[in-house]
C-alpha cells in the first residue's frame, strides 16, 4: 500500500512539473515571436509601442516568480524577460 501511495505522489509531482515547464516554455516562445515581430517593425521604420510584448513579458515574469514554478524555472534555466522600450 505504501509503495502504491508513493508511486501516485511521485506521478502527481511529475505531472505538475511537466505542466509548469510546458507553460513557461509556451510563454517564452510567445515572447520570442513577439520580440522578432517588434524588431522587424522597428527596423522597417514602423511605429512600435510594444504593448503586446510587455503584456507577455509581465505574465512570463510573474510565472517565473510564483512559487512553486520558480523551482522549475531555476532548474530549467528560464530567465526573466526584459521589458520593451521604444527608441522612437
Amino acid at each position: 500500500m505504501n509503495v502504491l501511495f508513493t508511486a501516485v505522489v511521485l506521478a502527481g509531482v511529475g505531472m505538475w512539473a511537466l505542466a509548469s515547464y510546458t507553460r513557461l516554455h509556451r510563454l517564452r516562445g510567445q515572447i520570442f515571436s513577439e520580440w522578432k515581430a517588434l524588431d522587424a517593425r522597428e527596423k522597417a521604420g514602423q511605429a512600435t509601442d510594444g504593448t503586446r510584448y510587455n503584456q507577455l513579458a509581465t505574465a512570463y515574469n510573474a510565472a517565473l516568480a510564483a512559487f512553486p514554478q520558480n523551482i522549475i524555472a531555476g532548474l530549467a534555466g528560464f530567465r526573466p524577460a526584459q521589458m520593451f522600450v521604444s527608441n522612437q
